[in-house]
């Protein structure tokens, strides 16, 4: 319990620093970026696919004896295109987000920076611009892999356990747990990376709290699937992230 309690109360931290001068750019920038791209995709994405509905429901009218029914016929057209909104909303949250961290990577690691030398005092080693950006997209690449290959052997998992009576009521539980872990390695990696711990001894690290980066990544998870709350929720979670990384895991972190 003593890590699920540290990992809530980074969260909170994260939360208030985000709001600091120091790194209220660093939160607003992103945000405002994610907002317009989302809100540009979003918009253009709907009226696309409601007036290829319009479209393709235009002579459906009735005459005659039937023509009662075009109200009812009318309803359901609005409602389809209603439903296309809102599904939308939820299918772009998820997909933006997963693009979002790819792209935003170089970012989130200036804001790991500056979150890391506030809380320890000690500088990072010294690298160029392009050398950092090189070497965080590679990264991101490497954690892309690592969690690409498992999460089809998780999947294929989930998907025996949901034809097994009973024990189906886990499938959903291990989805999450794991997609939680894989989080809490995300946010996490960023303060890991910044230091260049190797991506193998940062994931050794990891599992010695396992519980603290699960609960920490599970939370994440479930602010992420709220639509609009994920556009902004990402740099307070490397924010986050960074000082479990510093108080917990890194190699001056006090034991438990």
């Amino acid at each position: 319990m003593s890590q699920v309690t540290r990992a809530l109360d980074y969260l909170k931290q994260g939360l208030t620093l985000a709001r600091s001068p120091g790194l209220r750019a660093y939160v607003v920038v992103p945000m405002i970026f994610n907002v317009l791209v989302f809100g540009g995709l979003y918009y253009l994405s709907g009226q696309w696919i409601a007036g290829w509905i319009s479209t393709a429901t235009a002579g459906w009218a009735f005459d005659g004896g039937l023509s009662f029914l075009n109200g009812a016929i009318d309803f359901l057209v609005s409602a389809a295109v209603v439903l296309v909104w809102i599904l939308l909303l939820g299918l772009l949250a998820s997909v933006f987000t997963l693009g979002v961290q790819l792209i935003a990577a170089p970012f989130m690691g200036f804001l790991a920076e500056k979150v890391d030398v506030r809380a320890t005092g000690r500088p990072l080693p010294e690298e160029s611009i392009p050398a950092m950006t090189l070497r965080v997209f590679k990264r991101e690449l490497r954690k892309t892999w690592y969690w690409l290959w498992r999460a089809v052997l998780i999947l294929f998992v989930v998907l025996v356990i949901y034809f097994i009576p009973v024990v189906n009521v886990f499938a959903s539980a291990v989805w999450f747990l794991w997609s939680g872990w894989l989080l809490g390695m995300q946010y996490i990696d960023y303060a890991a990376d910044n230091r260049q711990v190797p991506f193998t001894e940062m994931l050794e690290r990891l599992k010695t709290k396992r519980w603290l980066v699960l609960t920490f990544g599970s939370v994440i998870l479930g602010l992420t699937m709220l639509p609009l709350v994920n556009l902004v929720i990402m740099p307070v979670a490397v924010i986050a992230g960074t000082l479990v990384w510093v108080h917990e895991l890194s190699e001056d972190a006090p034991g438990d």
